[in-house]
């Protein structure tokens, strides 16, 4: 019975892949991220020097809608100039390493057949792997740290050359990064507002393995 069930399920999945208007596709993707887009050289080199951004994708299309989800690891960082009437004013440096799960729903605009444009959005999880806490106030320790998982959102360009793509996003935080409204320093309370982060990501990719579309 179970022989069976599989021979079915596969030759289902294949007249699916074989239907007209479906492709699937799964890659591997690099780039940067930015606070402002850039085309100077010395801007791109920086961003793939200091905030480099890598992961895998995977991509259905139907006719001209697709669903791309990504796996994506970068750095990030935050820092904090506080100030409390002059008397100290720290530096709060934080710094993670990160899981983004962007699930992008899109559509395809343009088909040329070996050049593709599209343009996608969709949420976005991101997952903090590692975190350092660094403040210039007599190295003092300080107790906060960011939270497990935020949310946010992003909108994506995307064009397709043969089996390459570029994509260009911003995203956009839904939640605060850090949930403590303020930070105790030398005895000090400092307050810390507004933590969600947007950013751009330009990446570069290639479709390791494909069918259909």
């Amino acid at each position: 019975m179970k022989k069976l069930l599989l021979v079915l399920a596969v030759v289902l999945f294949a007249n699916v892949a074989n239907a007209e208007g479906f492709g699937f596709h799964l890659g591997a993707k690099l780039g940067y991220q930015t606070a402002n887009l850039s085309l100077q050289k010395a801007d791109i080199e920086n961003g793939f020097s200091n905030h480099f951004t890598a992961g895998i994708f995977g991509r259905v299309t139907i006719k001209n809608v697709l669903i791309q989800p990504e796996l994506m690891w970068f750095k990030s960082g935050q820092v904090f100039n506080l100030e409390n009437d002059g008397v100290i004013n720290p530096t709060l440096t934080m710094s993670q390493q990160n899981l983004a799960l962007p699930i992008f729903v899109g559509y395809q605009f343009l088909d040329l057949k070996l050049v593709k444009l599209r343009a996608n959005v969709g949420p976005v999880m991101y997952f903090v792997v590692d975190q350092t806490n660094k403040c210039n106030y007599n190295d003092q320790a300080i107790d906060i740290d960011a939270n497990g998982m935020t949310w946010g959102g992003a909108l994506n360009v995307g064009l397709d050359v043969l089996m390459f793509t570029l994509d260009i996003n911003y995203s956009f935080g839904l939640t605060n990064l850090i949930d403590k409204s303020d930070v105790k320093i030398g005895g000090y309370d400092f307050p810390i507002d507004n933590t969600k982060q947007s950013i751009f990501t330009v990446t570069l990719g290639v479709k390791l393995f494909s069918f259909g579309l």
